[in-house]
């Protein structure tokens, strides 16, 4: 079985974190989702606190995609 550090000690994990912030910005949101799935991996792999951080950062990322694939598609419709 594999030991836990209490959650005082656990570090949050940086990917996760800046993923979220990179996920915030739109432009820059590819990236920060990009950044967001990794600290999945990252997370589990070094015992870190941020799986939440990460999962706000995905989705935050997804939702402003999503409002980009709209926006182009209805200024390409009217005015391409």
């Amino acid at each position: 079985m594999r030991k836990t550090k209490s959650s005082q000690d656990q570090a949050t994990s940086k990917a996760a974190i800046l993923g979220l912030v990179l996920a915030i910005i739109p432009i820059t949101a590819l990236p920060g989702l990009i950044f967001s799935l990794t600290a999945f991996e990252h997370i589990d792999a070094h015992d870190l606190k941020g799986k939440q951080l990460a999962k706000i950062g995905t989705i935050i990322a997804i939702l402003w995609m999503v409002v980009f694939i709209i926006a182009g598609f209805f200024l390409f419709r009217y005015f391409g």
